[in-house]
C-alpha cells in the first residue's frame, strides 16, 4: 500500500481517490489482513517461494506489501484511513527520518562472519552513494535498529519512530551470501525501508507507467497495491523508474502464477530486477534526508537511472531470462519510438515518511 515510497518516501500516507464508505466487514477484513501480516505465521522463505516461485524474496516474505513489518501505530493510521474516518489527511505522519542522518543498529550474533560481511558491505554502499551513516550501537541508545536472521522472510520497520525502541526490525533470512534475502540489492532494499522509503508502486501517478490485473491477485493481495495522492507523496522531482530497486516485479502476490502488475511501456525485462540499486535511488535518499548538493544534481529523462556499473551488470542477465520475464503480450506498448521516449521520462515516485 505505500512506498516511501519506492520506494515513496514517507512524508505521511493518505490512500489516493475520494473518501470510501465501508462496511463493517470490510473494515475487520482490513484490520483481520493487517494483523496478519505482523504475525508469524510459520512459513519459512522457502515455502513462500515454492507457492510463488516468480516474486522475488522480499515480496513473498508475508508482511504488508511483502516486507514492511508495521507498528501499532501505523497500523491504526492505516484503519483510520481506510475508514474513512476523520478528515482526508488525517493519516500523516510525524518526523520518520533518522536523528542526524545516523542509522544505529545492532547485528545479533546469529549471522556467519560472511553473512555479516555482507550485511556490512550494504551499508557501506549506501554511505557511499548517499549521507546516511551508520553507526554501532551502545549502551546509552534506546532507539536503534535489531538486524535479526528468522527463516521467514526479509523485511524492515518503515522509517524512524522515537518510541519504538529497539523494535526497530530489519530481517534477512539466513542464506548464503548471493542467495534468497542476502541477494545485495535486496539487503539495500530493506536498508531503504529502514531510512524510510516505501514501495514504488504505490505513488498517485503509477497507473500512468503500470496496469494492475486485480483478477490474479491472492485474496487480500488488492490491499498491497492501493496507491496514495498527492496531498502525501512527494517524488522529489525524480521520475518514476521501472528498474528502482523498490519496485514491484510483474508477479507479485498472483494466484494464479499470470501478471499482477504489467509496464505500459517497455521496461526492456528491468522491473523489479535484482541486480543493482539505481542512481535515482540514491537521489531520493539523499533529497529525502536534504543531502548536500542533493537538490542541484539534475535529473535527465535520458539517464533511464542507470548507475555507471549497469552496463556490466545487464550483462549478466541471459536473453533467456529477459524472454521468460519479457513475453510480447505483456508489452502494453508497442516498441517504438515514441513508446521508448515516453519510458524515459517513466518515474518511480516517492512517498515520502516525513518531510
Amino acid at each position: 500500500m505505500w512506498s516511501a515510497i519506492v520506494v515513496l518516501s514517507l512524508v505521511g500516507c493518505a490512500v489516493a481517490g475520494p473518501p470510501v464508505t465501508r462496511s463493517r466487514k470490510d473494515i475487520e477484513g482490513f484490520r483481520a489482513y493487517l494483523e496478519r501480516s505482523r504475525t508469524d505465521d510459520g512459513l519459512r522463505l522457502e515455502s513462500r517461494m515454492l507457492l510463488n516461485p516468480k516474486a522475488s524474496p522480499w515480496e513473498n516474505s508475508g508482511k504488508f506489501q511483502g516486507d514492511i513489518l508495521l507498528n501499532d501505530k501505523q497500523v491504526e493510521l492505516l484503519m483510520q484511513q481506510y475508514a474513512g474516518v476523520g478528515a482526508r489527511n488525517a493519516f500523516i505522519w510525524p518526523n520518520t527520518k533518522w536523528p542526524r542522518n545516523t542509522v544505529v543498529y545492532e547485528i545479533n550474533n546469529e549471522f556467519t562472519q560472511a553473512q555479516v560481511q555482507a550485511i556490512r558491505a550494504s551499508m557501506a554502499e549506501i554511505e557511499e552513494h548517499t549521507c546516511i551513516r551508520f553507526r554501532r550501537k551502545t549502551s546509552f541508545d534506546r532507539n536503534y535498529v535489531l538486524v535479526t536472521g528468522r527463516p521467514d522472510g526479509c523485511y524492515a520497520t518503515a522509517g524512524y519512530w522515537e518510541d519504538m525502541g529497539m523494535h526497530h526490525t530489519l530481517n534477512i533470512g539466513k542464506a548464503n551470501p548471493g542467495e534468497g534475502c542476502f541477494i545485495n540489492a535486496i539487503i539495500i532494499h530493506e536498508w531503504l525501508h529502514i531510512i524510510g522509503f516505501l514501495h514504488l508502486h504505490s505513488t498517485h501517478d503509477r497507473d500512468d507507467y503500470v496496469r494492475i490485473l486485480w483478477e490474479n491477485m491472492v485474496p487480500d493481495g488488492e490491499y498491497d497495491f492501493q496507491k496514495f495522492d498527492t496531498d502525501t507523496v512527494d517524488n522529489m522531482d525524480v521520475p518514476y523508474e521501472y528498474a528502482s530497486t523498490m519496485h514491484y516485479c510483474r508477479y507479485g502476490h498472483t494466484a494464479n502464477g499470470k501478471p499482477t502488475m504489467l509496464p505500459i511501456y517497455n521496461d526492456y525485462g528491468r522491473m523489479g530486477q535484482l541486480d543493482y540499486v539505481t542512481e535515482w535511488d540514491w537521489l531520493r535518499v539523499n533529497r529525502h534526508y536534504n543531502c548536500p548538493g542533493a537538490w542541484e544534481t539534475p535529473v535527465h529523462a535520458d539517464e533511464l537511472s542507470q548507475k555507471r556499473e549497469n552496463d556490466a551488470a545487464l550483462e549478466k542477465m541471459s536473453q533467456r531470462n529477459v524472454a521468460e520475464d519479457l513475453p510480447q503480450e505483456e508489452v502494453l506498448a508497442a516498441d517504438t519510438p515514441q513508446d521508448v521516449e515516453a519510458e524515459k521520462v517513466s518515474v518511480v515516485e516517492e512517498a515520502r515518511l516525513d518531510q
